[in-house]
C-alpha cells in the first residue's frame, strides 16, 4: 500500500527556563494511501518569536508535547 508525504506547518508554544515564546513547526505529514491515518515526522522549528537561551524545553504543538534542546541555535529532540 502506498503513502503520501506533505510538508505541513502549525503553530506550536515553546517553555522554559522561566520563558515563552511562539513558533512555527515544520513536518511531513504521512498517510497511508487508501486510509485516513497520518503521522508527522521529520520536525522543525522555525519562527521562533523571541531569542532563548540554550537549554531543555518543551514544545506544544499539533495537539502533542515533545521534549526539544536549543544546542548553540539549533533545535534537537530531547526524547
Amino acid at each position: 500500500m502506498a503513502s503520501t508525504r506533505k510538508l505541513v506547518n502549525f503553530p506550536g508554544i515553546l517553555t522554559g527556563h522561566g520563558q515563552r515564546a511562539t513558533c512555527i513547526v515544520s513536518a511531513v505529514q504521512v498517510t497511508l494511501g487508501g486510509t485516513s491515518v497520518s503521522a508527522y515526522t521529520d520536525y522543525s522549528i522555525t519562527n521562533v518569536s523571541r531569542p532563548l537561551p540554550d537549554g531543555d524545553y518543551e514544545l506544544f504543538a499539533n495537539g502533542e508535547k515533545s521534549r526539544v534542546r536549543l544546542q548553540d541555535g539549533s533545535w534537537l529532540s530531547a526524547a
